[in-house]
């Protein structure tokens, strides 16, 4: 009930600002929600497939395997190896967050959750060129690897955090 509270409060902080908006100039407010919905009809599709591979990801990953290799036994290199393949995938929270509800469900430490949650919104080796093109070469180098780092150690201080929970 307090997640909808939050998502009721949300909307209506939302919905009072397009009030706002549409008073203030109709056409502007007309504008923002004939953009909202384009927006959300474009996004349906990708939905669908998110939630396909969210089910997917679920369904043939085996709890024994995740304890295994993500779990409290795994250790350090169970940090390694998530934060490097982690850096190999660039996801979107919209599909990390059920993935990692997954993991967690099945027997990953929370400390290794958090680590791959935050490598992988933001430190992907794929986004490079791209950064290398528009920013030069410098930021790229040193973003990457500091975002690693400060990912595994959110991860170790979320791992230690929940020992103490």
């Amino acid at each position: 009930m307090q997640d909808m509270t939050f998502v009721i409060a949300v909307n209506g902080i939302v919905f009072l600002a397009w009030l706002i908006l549409f008073l203030k100039d109709r056409k502007k407010g007309t504008d923002a929600i004939r953009i909202g919905f384009k927006t959300i009809f474009s996004m349906v599709p990708f939905l669908f497939i998110i939630m396909a591979l969210i089910g997917l990801f679920g369904s043939f990953l085996n709890p024994d395997i995740i304890t295994k290799y993500l779990g409290a036994q795994a250790g350090w290199k169970g940090f390694v190896s998530v934060a490097l393949v982690s850096s190999l995938l660039q996801i979107p929270g919209i599909v990390i967050f059920p993935i990692a509800e997954v993991l967690l469900k099945n027997g990953a430490t929370a400390g290794i959750v958090s680590l791959f949650i935050c490598a992988s919104t933001m430190a992907s080796i794929f986004t490079f060129p791209l950064e290398a093109k528009f920013l030069g070469k410098k930021i790229p180098i040193v973003r990457i690897p500091m975002i690693l780092i400060i990912s595994i150690c959110i991860g170790i201080l979320t791992g230690l955090i929940f020992k103490l929970l």
